[in-house]
């Protein structure tokens, strides 16, 4: 079964900048503070010095958040390997 992937801190910011409100996306004090496709704010907190690796629970609740589906996720991910 297909599933959200663990992605690397820079494999994350791309993430995000693809499936946001285009240019919204800020890195202010560990936070990354953007829109998603609807206007609405989001934030994503890092813990700084915590792991270069972000869990797939973790990309699974942002893309719900960003309101992307598995299979644009797995579009997006495949095409970016």
């Amino acid at each position: 079964m297909s599933r959200f992937k663990e992605l690397r801190k820079n494999e994350f910011e791309k993430f995000l900048i693809h499936f946001s409100y285009p240019h919204s996306i800020k890195n202010r004090n560990n936070k990354l503070i953007g829109l998603n496709r609807e206007g609405k704010p989001f934030t994503v907190h890092i813990k700084h010095g915590s792991s270069k690796k972000f869990p797939t629970p973790l990309v699974e609740a942002v893309a719900r958040n960003l309101k992307v589906s598995l299979d644009e996720f797995l579009e997006w991910y495949n095409n970016e390997q």
